[in-house]
């Protein structure tokens, strides 16, 4: 009998990068002269990307061989009661159990998700001078990517066997029972794989 797991670990990669992001602006022009010229240009944007890759291979071998001995009664007179070989059995179980949660980000992440959704950018323009020029820009952007990748393989191979002896009598006067033995084999299985992202 032979089990063996084999288990990779989940690898959980996260960048978070976040430029000139803010949570409120404040735009305020005011007591401009003539002709003034005032441009204002605002970027707020903040990304995240998460990526989990899980790879998870399971494999599970069961060999198995039962046989019981042979009988065999040659050339007697009187072979009384019974004649029997002995039993032979095996038995194998095998369980196996694998959980890969990526739940780590998951705060941060819906934190972050959800932060600047309601931004407020609070724009004044105020006693500017005659044939003054004022312009205002704002421009507010949220990138959020997450990618799961999860490979799982499970392979469970079970070869058994079982020989009953062989019984054979031959030239004997008297006879009595001659018996092989039971041969018999057993094997359980059971995987359980939970993925949870």
């Amino acid at each position: 009998m032979k089990a063996s797991v084999i288990r990779y670990a989940a690898i959980g990669m996260a960048t978070i990068s976040m430029a000139g992001f803010a949570a409120a602006s404040t735009v305020s022009i005011d007591t401009t002269g003539a002709d003034s010229n005032n441009q204002v240009h605002l970027n707020n944007s903040s990304s995240v990307a998460v990526a989990n890759e899980n790879g998870v291979g399971i494999a599970n071998f069961n060999g198995q061989g039962a046989a019981s001995g042979n009988v065999k009664a040659d050339k007697n007179t009187v072979a009384g009661g019974n004649v029997s070989s002995g039993a032979a059995a095996n038995s194998n179980a095998s369980q196996t159990g694998v959980g890969v949660t990526n739940n780590g980000l998951g705060a941060g992440l819906a934190a972050f998700a959800g932060a600047g959704a309601a931004d407020m950018t609070d724009v004044s323009i105020s006693k500017t001078g005659a044939d003054s020029n004022n312009k205002v820009t704002v421009d507010n952007t949220k990138s959020v990517e997450v990618t799961n990748v999860n490979q799982v393989e499970v392979e469970n191979v079970n070869m058994q066997y079982a020989t009953s002896g062989n019984v054979s009598a031959s030239k004997n006067t008297e006879i009595g029972g001659l018996t092989s033995g039971a041969a018999s084999n057993g094997n359980t299985t059971v995987t359980n794989v939970t993925v949870g992202n």
